[in-house]
């Protein structure tokens, strides 16, 4: 995003800020009239009100770099269909309020921290014991409550969670797990045993939980700060010895695909190089089919967190994990090094991933041409739109004018007619984008060309609108149906004479006329 305040922002960037998905669904809201309100708080911000489900509180602000920031009271929480109405209806009322913006200068907000900085010790107090009553589970924070962390765990693992309530079963958890983390001063054995009993109730009930990979993230940070209390405790070898045994039997006995998880303690625990070689000494000698996948990756990371990054390169080098060790060149800011690895590694292979992080690397280095070049290669490679975009950005007008002729034959000669609607879509090309979109089946562009041509190019658009109208209806019944029939009503809208409009109609009827929930939809258009 290129806008400096909210008069700046375009349609263009409305489109680059939503998925088309989104950006559809707020164009429904915005042509309804379900924005309720809208107002320019200053000259980066609006607010407004779009009716869903409820009426949702919506803020678009500008920031400093440019960037367009959503937030809404919806479940989404940003970049919604909701954000996207009203971005869509302040572009259609902007210029009224041209000459206030130019007068209203942005107000500044002080941070929070700036905020409790002004407080008194008394005030400070204060406000913390009535936001703990306000959120008592919150008192956690505050100091752990030793007796109840057991029985809270247990509590929490001892019934059955669906995959819709995973999200308030992980909040319960990282409100605990924050408590503990901020209350160093009574980390202790104690703790530590309890911490264990904890985990062990929890890896004893995952039968009670409907997991799709969400737990799994918590459960890191979970093991890795049960490893930091332990070594926090200074062990002795011995200690050390027994804790990575206890966990490797945990990684031995799982059968949830957690073990990575549980991983994360040995990564907490160490500290030192003998550490590692501890580590190293246990795992090596189990040969666990867990540490024959991950066992090299994973030594890398220790050798990271204990900062030894000459190591670090060196073992990446040895086993070859070549991506690791572009990372950690490039975290270093030593660059020729990262770049020179990323070519003899192209040298040998294409590899996707090498390639990006290659042009990255060239950005860094302000090598401008390198980086033309490698996306046009990209491009070239995978016709993948996101490198034309990519290109087009980094090119100057005269530059881009030769890459767009080298790219269409290119994308003419390897028949990659989806590329090319996108590229003639992308330059304002309406018309050129249609010859290309016979084949295609994402009804969401469809639908974005379709309405891009109804005003010059009426019967072109009909056309498509004609084509997503059977596309929803062969998707099924309910809320297709009605999509359908929102496609019908842009024919109907665009169709002055209305003569296609009957036609498509008569025909829908005909072929469908058995399927009664879509005849009242159709019928009544």
């Amino acid at each position: 995003m290129t806008a400096k305040n909210i008069q700046d922002i375009k349609i263009e960037d409305i489109h680059d800020l939503f998925d088309s998905i989104i950006f559809l669904r707020g164009e429904e809201y915005f042509e309804e009239g379900l924005v309720t309100s809208i107002e320019p708080v200053d000259s980066c911000t609006i607010t407004g009100t779009v009716r869903g489900n409820q009426n949702y509180n919506v803020s678009i602000s500008v920031d400093a770099d440019g960037d367009i920031l959503c937030d809404c009271s919806c479940p989404c929480d940003f970049n919604c269909k909701h954000a996207a109405a009203l971005l869509l209806k302040w572009l259609s009322i902007k210029n009224k309020f041209i000459k206030k913006l130019k007068q209203v200068k942005p107000l500044k907000k002080e941070t929070l921290t700036q905020i409790l900085t002004k407080k008194s010790k008394e005030e400070l107090i204060e406000l913390v014991e009535t936001f703990v009553d306000k959120h008592p589970e919150l008192k956690s924070y505050v100091a752990i409550e030793r007796k109840e962390l057991t029985s809270k765990i247990k509590a929490l693992f001892s019934g059955f969670w669906d995959w819709h309530e995973i999200r308030s079963l992980i909040s319960q958890l990282e409100t605990i797990l924050e408590g503990i983390r901020k209350n160093k001063n009574q980390w202790d054995k104690k703790l530590l045993e309890e911490i264990k009993v904890c985990s062990t109730i929890i890896m004893n009930n995952f039968d009670n939980i409907y997991d799709e990979g969400d737990l799994g993230i918590f459960l890191e940070d979970w093991f890795l700060t049960y490893g930091e209390i332990f070594t926090h405790l200074k062990p002795t070898v011995k200690q050390k010895k027994e804790f990575i045994q206890t966990i490797i039997d945990w990684v031995d006995e799982d059968d949830y695909g957690y073990d990575g998880s549980y991983n994360q303690a040995l990564l907490g625990m160490c500290t030192t190089e003998k550490d590692i070689q501890l580590i190293k000494e246990f795992t090596q000698t189990l040969k666990l089919e867990y540490y024959d996948d991950y066992y090299d990756t994973f030594l890398l990371q220790l050798y990271d967190k204990i900062g030894m990054n000459k190591k670090y390169i060196e073992i990446a080098r040895e086993l070859g994990l070549t991506t690791d060790l572009i990372d950690k060149l490039i975290s270093l800011n030593r660059y020729d090094e990262a770049l020179k690895e990323c070519e003899e590694k192209c040298k040998k292979e294409f590899s996707l991933t090498i390639e990006n992080k290659r042009i990255s690397i060239l950005k860094k280095l302000g090598r401008k041409n390198e980086v033309q070049k490698s996306l046009l290669y990209l491009l070239e490679k995978t016709g993948n739109l996101s490198y034309f975009i990519k290109l087009k950005q980094e090119s100057s007008k005269n530059e881009w004018k030769k890459y767009l002729k080298d790219i269409i034959f290119d994308a003419e000669n390897k028949k990659r007619h989806t590329l090319l609607s996108r590229i003639y879509y992308d330059e304002h090309d309406y018309k050129k984008s249609y010859e290309y979109v016979q084949s295609m089946t994402d009804i969401n562009y469809l639908e974005l060309l379709a309405k891009k041509l109804r005003t010059n190019h009426p019967e072109l658009a009909c056309n498509i609108f004609k084509k997503l109208c059977y596309e929803w209806i062969d998707a099924g019944s309910g809320w297709p149906y009605k999509k359908a029939g929102k496609m019908l009503e842009a024919i109907k809208k665009i169709d002055k004479k209305e003569d296609f409009f009957e036609k498509t109609k008569k025909e829908i009827i005909l072929k469908h006329k058995k399927k009664w929930s879509l005849m009242d939809v159709i019928e009544n258009i």
